[in-house]
C-alpha cells in the first residue's frame, strides 16, 4: 500500500517543528499555511514549499514514504488556461538510495474528462552538474522550450517544455523532473540509467499525487538528449518500478543511447565543427563525475590526468555550455584536450563494464518506441543513435526511427514537433504504432 501525501505532510511537520531542516523554512510555510493569501498554494492538500531557493533544501531526516511521494509543492505562473507548480517528492538512486527530487507540473485548469487526464513526462537534456542548473529553478520554468543558444534566451541553460502549451491544450498533463542533484542536495548522476529513470517514473506518481491534475494511470515519456536516454531506460524498467504506470510509448530526441560502444571507440565518428570536441569532452567529464557518484569502486584517476581532475571540479561549478567553454578557452583552443584524459584504451574494464551496465537497447522495452535524430547534431553522433536502434529493432516492440536532415542538436525539438505531438496522441488513443525496422 502506497503511503499517501498526508502521511508526508505529518512526518514534515514534526520534522520542521523540532528544527531538522538547516534552510530554515518555517512549520507555517512548508505544511500549508497561507501567509500570501494563499497565491502560493500549488493545490488543497498538498504541502506548501519554501520560497525560493529554499525550497529546494529537503527537510533532514527525509520523511518517511514511498517512492513518487510528494513532499512539497509551490505554485509558479502557468501557460494560460493551466495551472502550474513546482515540486519535491521522493526518489531513489540507482542502489535504492531514497533521495528527494525536484521538478514541475502542469496541467490544463478546466474540467477533466471521466476517465482522467493523460500524463506526459518530459525528461530534459543535459544541463551540467551544480545544483544551481535545474531547469525548474528559474522564475518561470513552465513555459515552452527556450533554446540557450538564441538571442531571446536570458538563461544559462534549455529551460522549458518543447510544445508544453500543445500538450496542454490537448487535455494532458505535463511533468517534468530535474533529476536527482539538479535543485537538491548530492552530485548529480548524470546517465545513470536506473537513477534517471527512477526519478522520471516517480515523477508521474508525484503529479498523480495532486489531485486537482486528475492525472491518470496511462503516460508517455518524451526526453531529449540526455533525457532522450533516460526516456528509453524508463521502457526497460517502468514494469520492476512502477507497474502500476501504463506506459503507452517512448519518445527520444537525439537520445544519448550508445555508452557503451561509444567509450570503446567502436562507433564512426559523427558531424562536428570548431567547438565540438571540447564540448564532447565537457560531456564526457560529466559522465565521469556522474559514474564516481554512484559507483564508489570507480577511480577518478583511472580516467582523467591531472589537468582533467581539476576539470572534474568545475563540473561541479559551472552549467554545461559555461563549463564547455572554459575547457575550450583552457585547452581546447591550443590542440590539448588529450591532456584531460586517460587514453580510452587504458581505461580500466570497471569502467567499462558500468558503460556497458547504462547502454539502452540489450533488453526489451514495454512500450513503442520513436526516435528522432538530427544528421547534423555535433552533440549525440547520429551513428551512435543507429547503432541504438539496430539493438532496439531486435525486440518485439515497434521503432520508428526518423533521420531530420540537416537537423542539429538544438533544432531537433523544434523540427519534430509536429511528429512526437501526433505520435504521442496517437499512443494515448491506442492506434497502432508504426515501426519501421
Amino acid at each position: 500500500m502506497r503511503r499517501r501525501v498526508s502521511g508526508i505532510a505529518a512526518a514534515l511537520a514534526a520534522a520542521l517543528a523540532l528544527g531538522f531542516c538547516g534552510t530554515g523554512a518555517t512549520a507555517t510555510a512548508a505544511t500549508g499555511g497561507n501567509p500570501d493569501g494563499g497565491k502560493a498554494e500549488c493545490a488543497p492538500g498538498v504541502p506548501l514549499g519554501p520560497d525560493g531557493e529554499r525550497f529546494y533544501d529537503p527537510p533532514s531526516p527525509l520523511p518517511e514514504g514511498d517512492h513518487g511521494d510528494l513532499i512539497w509543492a509551490r505554485r509558479v505562473q502557468a501557460p494560460s488556461g493551466a495551472r502550474a507548480c513546482r515540486i519535491l517528492y521522493l526518489s531513489t538512486l540507482s542502489d535504492g538510495k531514497p533521495v528527494a527530487v525536484s521538478g514541475i507540473v502542469a496541467w490544463p485548469d478546466r474540467a477533466a474528462p471521466d476517465q482522467g487526464r493523460n500524463v506526459v513526462a518530459w525528461a530534459h537534456g543535459t544541463v551540467g552538474g551544480p545544483r544551481m542548473c535545474a531547469p525548474s529553478a528559474v522564475p518561470n520554468p513552465a513555459v515552452d522550450l527556450v533554446d540557450y543558444f538564441t538571442y531571446q534566451s536570458p538563461y544559462g541553460i534549455d529551460v522549458g517544455v518543447p510544445a508544453l502549451t500543445d500538450l496542454l491544450a490537448a487535455g494532458d498533463v505535463v511533468v517534468g523532473t530535474d533529476y536527482q542533484g539538479l535543485g537538491t542536495p548530492g552530485v548529480h548522476q548524470y546517465v545513470v540509467g536506473a537513477t534517471e529513470s527512477n526519478n522520471v517514473l516517480d515523477s508521474v506518481r508525484a503529479a498523480r499525487q495532486i489531485d486537482l491534475t486528475h492525472a491518470n494511470d496511462k503516460a508517455a515519456v518524451l526526453g531529449w538528449s540526455q533525457g532522450g536516454g533516460a526516456a528509453l531506460f524508463v521502457g526497460q524498467n517502468v514494469r520492476s518500478y512502477t507497474p502500476e504506470t501504463k506506459l503507452v510509448g517512448v519518445a527520444g530526441l537525439a537520445p544519448a543511447a550508445d555508452l557503451g560502444p561509444e567509450f570503446e571507440g567502436l562507433v564512426l565518428p559523427g558531424p562536428t565543427d570548431a567547438t565540438a570536441p571540447s564540448h564532447t569532452a565537457a560531456l564526457r567529464i560529466n559522465v565521469y563525475r556522474g559514474f564516481l557518484a554512484a559507483y564508489p569502486e570507480l577511480r577518478a584517476p583511472d580516467v582523467l590526468k591531472p589537468a582533467g581532475l581539476e576539470a572534474l571540479q568545475g563540473d561541479g561549478v559551472a552549467c554545461i555550455e559555461h563549463f564547455s567553454d572554459v575547457i575550450q578557452s583552457n585547452v581546447g583552443n591550443v590542440g590539448q584536450l588529450d591532456t584531460l584524459f586517460q587514453p580510452l584504451l587504458e581505461v580500466p574494464l570497471a569502467w567499462h563494464e558500468r558503460f556497458h551496465e547504462n547502454t539502452q537497447g540489450y533488453v526489451s522495452g514495454v512500450a513503442p518506441i520513436l526516435v528522432m535524430q538530427g544528421t547534423a547534431d555535433t552533440v549525440v553522433n547520429p551513428n551512435s543513435t543507429t547503432e541504438y536502434v539496430k539493438r532496439a529493432c531486435g525486440f518485439s516492440q515497434p521503432v520508428q526511427y526518423t533521420k531530420y536532415q540537416g537537423a542539429t542538436h538544438q533544432t531537433i525539438p523544434f523540427v519534430a514537433q509536429t511528429e512526437y505531438l501526433s505520435w504521442i496522441a496517437d499512443r494515448f488513443a491506442g492506434r497502432p504504432a508504426p515501426s519501421n525496422c
